[in-house]
């Protein structure tokens, strides 16, 4: 036997006992290290290998997650074995496989609904094993943290009070499942989501005072160069370095993957069709199109097919800049590069704000955030608002520290721009940012004129809506959206405020109209979708910052971010509509800064609680979660969640490739959404020229009237994927006029 051993530590970092416990030959240890990295390759390849992963179709299902957490945690565990990190790794082992077991017992799914955990009964009988992980999970972290509790309860006495912890445990509860009018379900949700919150927190605990003390000291060098930059100094004023560059490139290419294998490179949501839609008609050059004929058999959901013109019913900020992916072929990469340039923008705001350390950590919280990450994969404005907001933010704080009153402009025409995307996040940003001129600016005469600047900025480019209103609706006071809701619907359906004529009574509206209960009904399901998805932590994304601000230790310069994300749930609370959990809290994207900002101080403030021996670990602690988030939440969101979301499979636009639809009618049978919608969204400009136009069938009499008006077109007839069970298929095609009509007969 070799003389050389190995020692088990113990979940303090200490040795376990006076001698060795086990006296393994190197050979062995080795061996057993190959044997777990071996094991983990083999669970990741059959993760993604095996039948039984994935549907129907032969996609991903969010069960595959269980065997890829399994195998990166096996393969980590075999990496690390033979080194002083092996009670880390198997920790990590643990946290990443309860992570992915308790993730399968979420319904979400890729119909639209709020997410709840499943049914006790349904838990039991399809998701035992899952259960099974999670109870001995349960087990397991409750013995290996009693000698803990001790430590633990003196800390929670200092800093945060018995009191103090009630409340903030009651709404990190409350937070942890969507209100929802089946109270089983909902009760189940409570329960189910705290049980998995404190386990997961108990498991990151224990996992981060796992690491031996030498270890330790070893990787908080390492911990404090990532974070202070490799000079050690601090930064005497805001800039880029590699950290934020390399950060931005991975933020990009991830969101670019989703976006492309994931999303598919294709509109899913209602609201993405048509700002692709408007996209392309602006990159012809045109505001308005010309209605195709028998325009009701090309209707949808905010298509104005009554009017002379067509026209999306959307401001023209986000469409205009995506109108340049379209340009350039690449539409589906507009997203992910802006979520890139949001990353670079925001380490510099940190900067301003606070420090390098803060900004540092705040970008890692960013890059891994799910919420932030699926927004960079999408079709919708949100990103585009962010960062026009942050430069804003950006050009603005430079110019009251530089007393550059002229940079205000520049800072006031980025307001405009954020206004001509979402018009109400405008107002909030506006709001927001002239109140930071007038608190933080030195003087009156600065004030005054750093206001007057920005003031004159923000109408420059605002006001350009109304030659925009007036090309498209006629009226340069009326909104295409208010034009749009008023002439198909009823004045004010869209409105602010409380009133009964407010909502369209869609099944996620908790009651018709809207008033301050509903406000607060809402406000709760965004506050549980935060708690998910913000940075898609087990333990909670709302965990640090609920009892950092109710320790009272929150500093006057985090008071910012307090008050934007009251301005943002306050405002928002006046719309009838919560905005549905297609991406998260979507309606409340702008506060995603702040949000981040009070978790990076309420990191800050833990850090100050404890000892330096254990401050590093709060640190390892926080990365460990985001690397956890990165491995589980991400996988199982995308392939649970965003693969064909809501129905919508883009494979119609292989079908027109692969069959050569070319000059073409193209009547999709089946459902208006998402079969119809799916196919909708290939449509060429003014619905005409050489590319095939794609109408819906809406029976005998729309049907004759189409296939007159397009007679010098050739007949394809499609099959939706609601009729088929599968993909679009081809009925019957290419046909003539006569021949279809006569087919249709049939």
């Amino acid at each position: 036997m070799d003389a050389e051993k190995f020692e088990l530590v113990s979940i303090d970092g200490g040795v376990a006992g006076n001698a060795p416990v086990h006296s393994i030959d190197r050979r062995w240890r080795h061996f057993i290290s190959a044997v777990l990295v071996l094991a983990g390759i083999i669970l990741v390849g059959a993760s993604f290998g095996l039948s039984e992963f994935r549907d129907g179709q032969g996609a991903l299902t969010g069960k595959f997650v269980l065997p890829l957490s399994a195998g990166v945690g096996l393969f980590v565990l075999g990496c690390l074995a033979t080194t002083a990190w092996r009670a880390f790794a198997g920790w990590l082992c643990v946290a990443l496989v309860g992570e992915a077991a308790s993730l399968q017992m979420v319904d979400a799914g890729r119909l639209i609904h709020f997410q709840h955990y499943r049914a006790l009964s349904d838990l039991l009988q399809q998701h035992s094993l899952e259960v099974a992980i999670v109870v001995l999970q349960t087990c397991i972290v409750a013995y290996a943290i009693t000698k803990h509790i001790g430590s633990i309860a003196a800390w929670l006495r200092s800093n945060i009070g018995y009191w103090k912890l009630a409340i903030g445990s009651l709404f990190l509860v409350l937070a942890g499942a969507a209100v929802t009018p089946d109270l089983k379900i909902y009760g189940a949700s409570l329960l189910i989501g705290a049980w998995v919150q404190i386990v997961t927190l108990g498991t990151v605990m224990i996992m981060a005072a796992s690491v031996p003390e030498l270890a330790m000291e070893r990787i908080s060098v390492k911990i404090d160069v990532l974070l202070a930059g490799s000079d050690g100094q601090a930064a005497t004023r805001p800039r880029l370095d590699r950290f934020a560059v390399g950060a931005a490139l991975f933020v990009v290419l991830l969101a670019a993957a989703l976006s492309f294998f994931v999303y598919q490179a294709y509109p899913h949501v209602p609201d993405e069709a048509q700002y692709l839609f408007q996209a392309r008609y602006m990159a012809a050059g045109q505001l308005t199109v010309s209605p195709p004929a028998v325009p009701e058999a090309f209707s949808l959901y905010m298509v104005p097919y009554l009017d002379d013109r067509w026209y999306s019913i959307f401001s023209p900020g986000w469409p205009a800049m995506l109108a340049v992916g379209v340009w350039a072929g690449v539409e589906w990469l507009v997203n992910p590069v802006l979520a890139g340039v949001c990353i670079l923008l925001a380490y510099v705001f940190f900067q301003q704000v606070y420090d390098r350390r803060s900004a540092r950590i705040a970008v890692i919280l960013l890059s891994c955030s799910p919420w932030f990450i699926f927004m960079g994969m999408n079709f919708m404005g949100h990103m585009f608002t962010l960062a026009s907001a942050l430069g804003a933010a950006v050009i603005l704080l430079s110019s009251l520290a530089s007393r550059r009153v002229w940079m205000c402009l520049l800072a006031g025409g980025l307001i405009g721009v954020v206004s001509l995307i979402r018009p109400l996040d405008g107002a909030i940003v506006a709001v927001l940012l002239g109140t930071t001129v007038l608190f933080y600016s030195s003087t009156w005469r600065q004030r005054i004129l750093s206001a007057s600047a920005l003031v004159l900025g923000t109408i420059a480019t605002a006001s350009l809506i109304f030659p925009y209103d007036a090309a498209v609706t006629g009226n340069a006071f009326a909104m295409p959206i208010d034009a749009y809701y008023t002439k198909y619907f009823w004045p004010k359906v869209m409105a602010l405020g409380f009133g009964p004529e407010r909502g369209m009574g869609w099944g996620l509206d908790a009651f018709p109209g809207h008033s301050p209960l509903e406000a607060l009904i809402n406000t709760a399901l965004n506050t549980s979708l935060l708690q998910s998805e913000l940075f898609g932590w087990g333990v909670g994304s709302l965990l640090i910052i609920v009892f950092f601000v109710l320790s009272g230790k929150a500093r006057r310069k985090d008071l910012w971010a307090v008050i934007s994300i009251a301005v943002v749930v306050l405002t928002y609370g006046l719309f009838w509509y919560h905005g549905g959990p297609d991406f998260g809290a979507r309606y409340w994207f702008v506060s995603i800064i702040p949000l981040v900002a009070l978790t990076v101080s309420g990191l800050e403030w833990l850090i100050r609680t404890v000892s330096d021996t254990v401050k590093n670990r709060l640190v390892l602690a926080l990365l460990s979660l985001c690397s956890l988030a990165l491995i589980c939440y991400v996988p199982w969101r995308s392939a649970d969640k965003y693969y064909h979301y809501l129905g919508i499979d883009p494979s119609i636009r292989d079908l027109a490739r692969d069959r050569h639809f070319g000059k073409s009618l193209v009547l999709v049978r089946g459902s208006e959404s998402p079969d119809y919608q799916a196919a909708w969204t290939l449509n060429p400009v003014n619905f005409d020229g050489d590319l095939p136009v794609f109408a819906f069938d809406k029976g005998t009499a729309t049907q004759t009237r189409l296939l007159g008006s397009f007679a010098d077109r050739q007949v394809w007839l499609v099959d939706g994927p609601s009729i088929t069970g599968d993909g679009y298929r081809v009925e019957a095609g290419p046909l003539d006029a006569e021949q279809a009509l006569k087919t249709l007969e049939k």
